[in-house]
């Protein structure tokens, strides 16, 4: 096993991706730092530290998708066999159990490999599973023969597009429960509403639009993966998080128009790039 990573960055604290890098680091083959930010960050510290890695930026942000298949033909390019995609809020518990399990399964029907996700009982094993996210470990030959992350999507449901196409082609996904993800989510905040905590996400328009869309142009590609309630409990959840907009956010109008554009152009299945 070769194993390559990448981490997407986007306006990143320094000092937090490479504590989250730290804890995978001496466990991977090769790291790939791809930087969305348009005003590209001072990786400085970073490219001291760790020397070797491969940092692109270039001050456009191109999305998960594009990063995450740029890292594929690099990863290819130095003969690695597996493809782990991060995020820069994500730091490894036991990553190296994590690698030592995935290098002992002999089945070259499993494509995807995960670990559990802010996970505070420890067990041992693995599991079928049908989703994958942040951490997640792609097999270089599935990816040969599925083909890369969708790029219309650019973020927002990227992993479990490939996911679902994966086990479409019948490929299995395992998750390693001897390791696990935690995610330092640092966007949300508490606010109070007649008495009640609600959180509010903060997110820009920019997300709000593809997170809205991506979700729904999922039940056009997978129409047998959603029940008809949960797409109707989904639409309302859109409404509800606009109230929450009006009632406590910036930027009203545009997170507004955004999540109401993408929900639209989901619903009518157009993978229209988003426009602010």
């Amino acid at each position: 096993m070769k194993l390559a990573s990448v981490i997407v960055t986007y306006h990143p604290i320094i000092c937090e991706v490479e504590r989250n890098i730290s804890t995978f680091i001496k466990d991977v083959d090769m790291l790939i730092v791809w930087d969305n930010s348009e005003s590209p960050a001072d990786f400085k510290l970073l490219k001291q530290l760790y020397p070797h890695i491969i940092l692109h930026q270039d001050g456009e942000n191109h999305g998960l998708s594009a990063a995450y298949n740029s890292a594929i033909q690099t990863a290819q390019e130095f003969g690695c066999t597996h493809l782990m995609t991060m995020d820069q809020d994500s730091t490894f518990e036991n990553f190296k159990e994590y690698r030592r399990q995935i290098e002992s399964f002999d089945d070259s029907a499993v494509g995807i490999f995960t670990c559990p996700i802010n996970n505070d009982i420890h067990a041992s094993g693995y599991r079928d599973t049908t989703v994958c996210q942040s951490g997640s470990i792609y097999t270089m030959e599935m990816l040969h023969q599925i083909g890369g992350f969708r790029e219309d999507l650019f973020i927002g449901m990227v992993d479990a597009e490939m996911s679902l196409r994966a086990f479409e082609k019948g490929f299995k996904i395992f998750q390693i429960a001897n390791s696990n993800l935690i995610q330092h989510i640092g966007s949300g905040r508490k606010v109070n509403l007649f008495g009640h905590k609600v959180e509010v996400s903060d997110y820009g328009p920019l997300r709000h639009y593809y997170e809205s869309r991506n979700r729904i142009l999922l039940w056009h590609e997978f129409p047998y993966d959603v029940e008809v309630k949960h797409k109707v409990t989904y639409l309302w959840s859109r409404i509800k998080v606009i109230i929450k907009i009006i009632l406590f956010e910036k930027e009203k109008v545009s997170k507004s128009k955004a999540i109401l554009s993408g929900t639209w152009y989901g619903l009518i299945n157009k993978s229209k790039p988003f426009h602010n």
